[in-house]
């Protein structure tokens, strides 16, 4: 399997993984009322605030554009796993101590889409790494 064939096969993972934060980012920008207070600010399950927005929108703009190009997808896929592991970790941390007045405002339910968006991402970049080292062997070999 070449390069190619490989990432293009990769492309529905990367829509929909890009689709979902994407819609969730953007859509939370309509639940950002200023007459709420902190942890107020919710999107269904998901927190809702400026920053968390941003960084979903920009990580499902940045999908969308990787699947124009096939080769983006191995950098979009280690880019997203290494970003939305530490948005995990941070996450878990802010969600266990509570503390009022928190600006992301983390939740366990932002926890388990941010750590299910890693472990996709990880899936995309492994994949995508591993068919790329026989196309490149191939050819050193010529």
């Amino acid at each position: 399997m070449n390069e190619r064939t490989a990432e293009s096969s990769l492309r529905p993972a990367v829509l929909v993984l890009a689709l979902i934060l994407l819609t969730v980012g953007v859509l939370g920008f309509f639940f950002l009322p200023e007459d709420n207070q902190a942890g107020e600010n919710t999107l269904w399950i998901f927190s809702a605030t400026g920053m968390l927005d941003i960084i979903r929108t920009g990580t499902g703009v940045l999908g969308l554009t990787a699947m124009l190009k096939p080769s983006a997808i191995r950098a979009y896929g280690w880019i997203v796993f290494v970003g939305f592991a530490g948005l995990t970790a941070f996450g878990v941390l802010s969600a266990a101590t509570t503390t009022a007045g928190d600006a992301v405002n983390f939740g366990w339910a932002d926890n388990v889409l941010h750590g299910l968006a890693s472990i996709g991402a990880l899936g995309i970049a492994l994949v995508s790494t591993r068919s790329a080292k026989p196309a490149e062997q191939a050819e050193r070999r010529a």
